[in-house]
C-alpha cells in the first residue's frame, strides 16, 4: 500500500516540479526581455544612449518607396538588428535582439526575436493586423533549442501539438536566418 502511495504521489509532483522549470524558465527571459527591449528603446531614442550605450542598432529595409511587387500588391519590411559589441573587438559579435516589421498588401506583422547571449534564440514574438489566418498575437519561449511555452491570443500551453511543433521549428528556422544576416551584413 506504502509503494502505492508513493507511486501516486511520485507520478502526481513530476508534472508540478516540471510546470514550475517551464514557469521559471518563462520568468528569466521575460526579465532578460524587457531589460534587453529597454536597452534597445534607449539606443533607438536617447542621443547619448545611442552613441555610447550598450546596445547598437542596424537597419535594413526591403522595399522602402512601396513599389508594387508582382502577386503581392504592397510589400515593406524592416529589420531593426540591436547587438553588442565586446572585449577588443571592433565588430558586432552579439546580436541581442531583431525587430520586424512587415506590410504585405492589407496586412501587417510585428515580430520579435530575443536572442541569448551565445545567440540562441529564447524568445518569438508576433503581431498580426488584417490577419485572420494568424493569431492576432503569438508568444513562444525556448530553452535550450526547444519551444517550452506558446502563448497564442492570451492562451497558455506548454504541451505542443504536432501543428505547434511544426510551427515553432518554422520560427527557430527563421531566427537563424535572421542570425546569419545579420552576421552576413557585418562583413560588407
Amino acid at each position: 500500500m506504502k509503494i502505492i502511495f508513493t507511486f501516486c504521489l511520485l507520478f502526481l509532483a513530476v508534472p508540478m516540479v516540471a510546470a514550475q522549470s517551464v514557469d521559471k524558465t518563462v520568468e528569466k527571459i521575460r526579465t532578460y526581455y524587457s531589460e534587453v527591449s529597454e536597452k534597445a528603446k534607449l539606443a533607438e531614442t536617447d542621443d547619448e544612449q545611442g552613441q555610447y550605450g550598450e546596445l547598437f542598432v542596424n537597419e535594413l529595409t526591403i522595399n522602402k518607396r512601396n513599389h508594387q511587387w508582382r502577386a503581392v500588391g504592397i510589400f515593406q519590411g524592416t529589420y531593426k538588428f540591436f547587438y553588442k559589441v565586446t572585449g577588443e573587438g571592433m565588430y558586432p559579435e552579439t546580436l541581442v535582439k531583431v525587430v520586424v516589421d512587415r506590410k504585405v498588401s492589407s496586412r501587417s506583422y510585428t515580430e520579435e526575436y530575443l536572442f541569448s547571449e551565445t545567440m540562441a534564440l529564447l524568445f518569438y514574438f508576433q503581431k498580426a493586423g488584417n490577419d485572420d489566418q494568424v493569431p492576432a498575437e503569438r508568444r513562444v519561449y525556448f530553452n535550450l533549442g526547444k519551444a517550452v511555452r506558446i502563448i497564442e491570443d492570451g492562451k497558455t500551453r506548454d504541451k505542443l501539438t504536432t501543428t505547434d511543433t511544426g510551427m515553432t521549428k518554422e520560427i527557430w528556422e527563421q531566427g537563424v536566418k535572421i542570425r546569419t544576416l545579420f552576421i552576413s551584413s557585418t562583413k560588407l
